[in-house]
């Protein structure tokens, strides 16, 4: 489903990346760890596409990623949620989801997003604020 190869990344000449290469089938669930400046958030934006690759190649379900633009990353199903919620506290969590929409032209939430979290739908006239942090991730 995912494989990256020989993956090598840099903040300018300071390579953080040294060939990384790893491979996660259908349903496999991976976990990235380690201490602090050890690369694991260089990966997620490379993976993204905010931090360009200097080598090396990822591939989903086999479609090379390396030229695709993050929107589009996004639309094969790639995803990354930081740790940082970054939501408005006062806004419900409708109206959160619906800021989102503005880049694509839409304007009504779409219901297979309620499909897949069903418990937005319960909670879509509740302030940002006042749900848990995993909820707002």
């Amino acid at each position: 489903m995912l494989a990256i190869s020989d993956l090598h990344v840099a903040y300018g000449q300071s390579e953080v990346l040294h060939g990384l290469n790893v491979k996660v089938a259908p349903n496999e669930i991976v976990a990235i760890m380690g201490r602090n400046g050890m690369g694991k958030t260089t990966l997620m934006k490379s993976l993204m596409g905010i931090l360009p690759a200097k080598s090396g190649s990822v591939t989903m379900d086999g479609t090379e990623l390396g030229g695709l633009r993050s929107y589009d990353r996004v639309a094969k199903g790639l995803a990354y949620v930081p740790q940082g919620r970054m939501i408005f506290s006062t806004m419900t969590v409708k109206e959160n989801i619906e800021t989102g929409l503005v880049v694509s032209g839409g304007s009504e939430v779409p219901g297979d997003i309620y499909e897949l979290f069903p418990v937005l739908l319960e909670m879509k006239g509740r302030r940002g604020g006042n749900l848990s942090g995993g909820q707002q991730q």
